[in-house]
Formats: structure tokens, C-alpha cells, sequence
């Protein structure tokens, strides 16, 4: 159930990545403009996360959970009968901030329920099961492109929305029953912000985490037009070289749910780091040389992906640790860091888009050395992560 919450916002965004050259087209709109599509989803994800985990401290987890799914699937309908481009980017918007609910809420969930080496494990197994949906999304959007218009896309993601709602509404329980804020809700929201944020060990596994979302979510908005434009992958077989690096998030997710078994997770984290770095000194190198056509751009973020398996739960387990009864604020401003980050990474590749690979591999490149860089970041009284 977790798992499938969680995927709900990949599975929107991976979905109608190979319907961007279709909207360009639909719309008569130039890439930047049709970018948006995907910006304003990640603005609105961002925005949302920003105060659903805070009102779950106050209110529970299933009620605004069910709250979050409603505004996604009204949306989500919503956007199949947009009748311009600029509709379509403010009714994305709106779907993102619904699509936030599931992400921040389950990790919240996790921290009520499980400690900081068992949350570590739950996590790896929800990433398993959620890179599913880009594994499987950008396929079922290929297909769907093949026999129908790119709405259908939007209409099928409603039906998701429809059914995960009446699943939380029958089996989903409430975790924070006896340890809710008391305070009133600005106040909860501002103390739990307050408290991540002046916590220096925490906030060095945040930035971590968001920098390297921001390589990650620059890749998932630069690939259709890299994979298709400059490389003429075809519209039903960009979802198999999409799925690639999203299998090496999986298996990275399923090593590091092994690896704990016999390392602690600050180790698996030290591991993730150095990965990441390497993948992306890798995709500077072969993008500016111009060497190895697609498998070079491809091998260098599967490799990214991998090391974000490994250091995404670990790091995401590591920040929550310490902030008990406001979890759902820390977990909020945690995702919205992220998916604020993942934002500017997208806009990032898409601005500096030259009809190479260039743009993409760049931006993977900074961000893995921003992660490398956080995680080295001095803790309280000097302790240096590695």
C-alpha cells in the first residue's frame, strides 16, 4: 500500500514523458513550454509537500492522505479536457500538489512505526516496489500514444488516483492516533521546520538527498527529448531505455535492504556517495568527449541510480531519526526540498539544451559532486561524516 502511494507521483510524471514531443506538437508550443507541463507538477509536488506531512501531525495521516488522493484524481481528470497548454500547465500544478500526499506520509509513516536501522529496510523495500512505476509508465504511455491521443494518458492516471482512494479509505489504518500536536497548526508547522532545520546533522543527509533528486529529476526531464531527438529512440521504445537506469534504482534499493543485514547504514551511505560521484564524473567525461553515443549516457546514470538506491534510504532514515512527534513536518520539508531542487535540475537540463547530451550529463555531474560535498559536510563538534 505504501509502495503504491508512493509511486503514485512517479507514475504521473513517467507516464506522459513520451507525450512530450506529442504536446509540442498538439499545442504548437516550443520545448520550454511544454517542459513546464512537467515543471509546474514538480512546483505544485514541491508546494504540497510543504504542509500535508505538517498537517498530519494535527489531523492523522489517513485523513489528509485521502484528502491528497482526491485533489490528484479530480485533477488528474481535469487535465484530459484541457483545452490549451497554459490549462494544462495550472491544472499539472494542482495534480502535483495532490500527488505529494503519498510520498511524505508514508515516510512518516515509517518513522511512526519502525527505528532509524529498521526504517532504513522499509524504505529500500518501498523504493524496490515504487521504481516500478517508472519502469513501467513511460511503456504503458507509449503504447497508450500508439492508439490514442495524449489525454488518455491523464484520463488512466485518474482511474489510478480513483482506485488508491478507496483502498486507503478500506485498509489503510491511522498511525499517529495517541501522539498528535497539541499546538495550533501554524505553530506545529513552524516548530517542526524549525526543528530540521537547526538540526545540522540532519540537514546534511536533507541536502544530500536533494541534490541528488535534482540529478534525477533533471535526467527524467531532459530524456525524451535526448533519448528521441538526438539519439531517434522512437516513441514506444523510449520506456525500455528509460527502464534501465529505473532497474539499477531497484536493484540499488534491494543491495542496500541486504547490505544492512551486515553494515550499518551510515557505512551504505558513505557507499552511495562515492557512487554517485563516479557516476557522474563518468557523464561529464563521455558527453564532452563525445564518446560512446547512447550506452555512454546511459551506463553513467545507471550507475547514478544505483548509488541513489543505496544512498536515498539511508539518508531519508538518517534525517527523520530524531524528530519524533513532528515527523510529518520534517518528512514535508524534506520532500518539498527535494522535489524543489528536483524542479530547478529539470529546469536546468531543459534551459541549457543544445540537442546534445551535454545539458543532462552537466547537470547529473554537479549535483552528484553537491551530494558528495553534503555528505562530507561537518556534523556537531566537528565529526566529519567520512
Amino acid at each position: 500500500m505504501l509502495s503504491a502511494l508512493t509511486a503514485l507521483a512517479a507514475l504521473a510524471i513517467d507516464m506522459s514523458l513520451p507525450a512530450m514531443p506529442q504536446l509540442q506538437r498538439a499545442f504548437e508550443a516550443d520545448v520550454s513550454r511544454v517542459q513546464l507541463t512537467l515543471s509546474l507538477f514538480l512546483l505544485g509536488y514541491g508546494g504540497g509537500q510543504f504542509v500535508c506531512g505538517s498537517l498530519s501531525d494535527h489531523f492523522g495521516r489517513r485523513s489528509v492522505m485521502l484528502i491528497g488522493l482526491g485533489v490528484f484524481t479530480i485533477s488528474s481528470f481535469a487535465c484530459a479536457f484541457a483545452p490549451s497548454l497554459p490549462v494544462l500547465v495550472l491544472l499539472r500544478l494542482v495534480q502535483g500538489a495532490g500527488a505529494s500526499a503519498g510520498p511524505i506520509l508514508a515516510r512518516a509513516i515509517v518513522r511512526d512505526l519502525f527505528d532509524q536501522h529498521e526504517g532504513a529496510s522499509i524504505l529500500s523495500h518501498i523504493t524496490q516496489m515504487m521504481v516500478l512505476a517508472p519502469i513501467l509508465a513511460p511503456v504503458i504511455g507509449g503504447y497508450l500514444l500508439l492508439y490514442f491521443a495524449w489525454n488518455s494518458i491523464f484520463l488512466v492516471l485518474a482511474v489510478c488516483g480513483t482506485v488508491l482512494s478507496v483502498l486507503t479509505w478500506r485498509r489503510l489504518p491511522e498511525t499517529l492516533s495517541d501522539q498528535r500536536e497539541v499546538t495550533p497548526v501554524m505553530a506545529g508547522i513552524i516548530r517542526g521546520y524549525g526543528r530540521l532545520l537547526s538540526h545540522r546533522p540532519s540537514m546534511r543527509y536533507v541536502l544530500a538527498t536533494s541534490f541528488s533528486f535534482a540529478g534525477l529529476f533533471g535526467y527524467i526531464s531532459g530524456s525524451p527529448f535526448v533519448f528521441m531527438q538526438v539519439y531517434g529512440v522512437r516513441e514506444e521504445h523510449f520506456g525500455y531505455y528509460f527502464a534501465l537506469p529505473a532497474l539499477a534504482l531497484m536493484a540499488g534499493a534491494g543491495a542496500n535492504r541486504s547490505l544492512l543485514r551486515r553494515y550499518s547504514s551510515m557505512v551504505l551511505l558513505r557507499v552511495g556517495a562515492w557512487l554517485l560521484l563516479t557516476a557522474g564524473t563518468m557523464s561529464v567525461t563521455l558527453a564532452w568527449l563525445d564518446f560512446g553515443g547512447l550506452p555512454g549516457l546511459v551506463v553513467p546514470l545507471m550507475l547514478y541510480l544505483f548509488g541513489m538506491g543505496i544512498l536515498g534510504p539511508n539518508a531519508t532514515s538518517a534525517a527523520l531519526a530524531h524528530h519524533g512527534r513532528s515527523a510529518g513536518a520534517a518528512s514535508s520539508l524534506m520532500g518539498a526540498l527535494q522535489t524543489l531542487s528536483g524542479a530547478a535540475g529539470g529546469f536546468l537540463v531543459a534551459a541549457l539544451y543544445d540537442h546534445t547530451s551535454r545539458s543532462l550529463a552537466t547537470v547529473l555531474g554537479v549535483c552528484a559532486l553537491l551530494a558528495f560535498i553534503a555528505c562530507r559536510w561537518e556534523g556537531r563538534g566537528g565529526e566529519k561524516q567520512f
